[in-house]
């Protein structure tokens, strides 16, 4: 473990040449949606058109704290309220500049929960419009990148989404929703969008949402508050996620491909990798897709973004020790601007200056995210 200081040059972030906030966020209406469909999506428009409550009505998803009792926690520094008031990509580009990052890779906000609609036509039509409305709001900041996102529902129209905007200068990767995702992420029906990926060499990002991941696990039924489901739905639906990816050999299948995982942390990491190649050594003949250790291809193709960093600043070694588990060449700084839980860069920064060399600390900082997005 990192026992000592190391001795090394950076002091300030304002050092650093590039960071990068690897979750930033943007909230797209249903209006914006709907304005950007393409022909073909007309029973979507019609089924919005006539109900009253288009969005609760279409998905699974529940919160078990009610609406506006959630919306009272995020009171901003007007006296406005709530987090959905977001204005596109408006404040996004404008908090991540605040906060001094230089590019922000943005993922969705209200089409988190896009796993929980419950027709694959209304799915796509949702990932067509949002994609291009991302196109167009990317298109009027210099500091922003996306994501774009694919229905898991329907893993071949996906796969042609990835093929048409692979190309837009300002798509960065693909954003695969990890709540909600039935059958977990290392189903072979997955494999039209992960091959479209690669092919276009675009890293799989993967969010979870905080509330309401149904499907699994059925605790989740039992959680009475959005706390309870939010301290709890990101890294669960991450480990079920990565384990059946790794499990289930799409690291032998697309070796070229990378996941991102965003939004939990990084306190489960260890635990986890820990835990799956326990399970290559114990049950071989259950996990014949891989070659090797599935800790050997975390470290070639799996990154782990940092937010949220919890309560650290009086013990900064505990952090680095994390760190260091993980390892540094495998975190992804992540804001999550311009959500109110977000992290500043000196949150990581003034944590793991002193225990990482100059060049770990800036590649945790940005330059990861650089290399896995292919940032400009």
């Amino acid at each position: 473990m990192t026992q000592n200081l190391k001795q090394q040059s950076l002091t300030s972030v304002d050092e650093l040449e590039t960071i990068v906030d690897a979750d930033a966020h943007a909230q797209a209406s249903w209006d914006d949606i709907i304005s950007h469909l393409d022909d073909g999506h007309e029973r979507f428009e019609r089924f919005f058109e006539r109900s009253p409550a288009p969005g609760s009505e279409m998905n699974l998803y529940h919160s078990p704290t009610p609406t506006y009792l959630y919306e009272d926690m995020k009171e901003r520094d007007d006296g406005s309220t709530g987090l959905y008031e977001d204005a596109g990509l408006e404040d996004t580009a404008a908090v991540t500049a605040r906060i001094g990052v230089d590019k922000g890779v943005v993922n969705p906000t209200l089409i988190l929960n896009l796993n929980f609609v419950r027709e694959r036509d209304y799915a796509v039509a949702i990932m067509q419009g949002y994609n291009d409305w991302l196109v167009s709001e990317l298109d009027e900041y210099d500091n922003m990148v996306g994501n774009l996102i694919v229905a898991a529902q329907d893993p071949h129209r996906s796969a042609e989404e990835i093929d048409r905007l692979a190309d837009e200068d300002d798509i960065a990767g693909v954003q695969l929703l990890g709540t909600a995702l039935v059958p977990p992420a290392g189903h072979p029906s997955y494999d039209p969008i992960y091959e479209a990926a690669e092919a276009n060499g675009l890293p799989i990002s993967m969010h979870t949402s905080g509330a309401g991941m149904k499907p699994f696990p059925e605790q989740s039924f039992w959680a009475e508050t959005y706390a309870e489901d939010h301290v709890t739905q990101h890294p669960f639906a991450h480990i079920a996620n990565a384990t059946s990816v790794l499990l289930n050999g799409v690291p032998e299948r697309y070796p070229d491909l990378r996941f991102v995982f965003q939004e939990a942390g990084i306190g489960y990491v260890p635990y986890l990798i820990g835990r799956l190649d326990t399970a290559y050594h114990e049950f071989p003949s259950e996990v014949p897709a891989l070659s090797a250790p599935p800790s050997e291809y975390v470290s070639d193709t799996f990154y782990w973004c940092t937010q949220p960093l919890g309560h650290t600043a009086e013990t900064p070694r505990h952090l680095a020790w994390l760190v260091e588990l993980v390892g540094p060449e495998n975190l992804l700084f992540a804001a999550d601007a311009p959500h109110p839980d977000f992290d500043t860069p000196e949150e990581l920064f003034d944590r793991v200056r002193a225990y990482f060399s100059a060049d770990e600390v800036a590649a945790m900082m940005g330059e990861n995210a650089v290399e896995v997005y292919d940032i400009e």
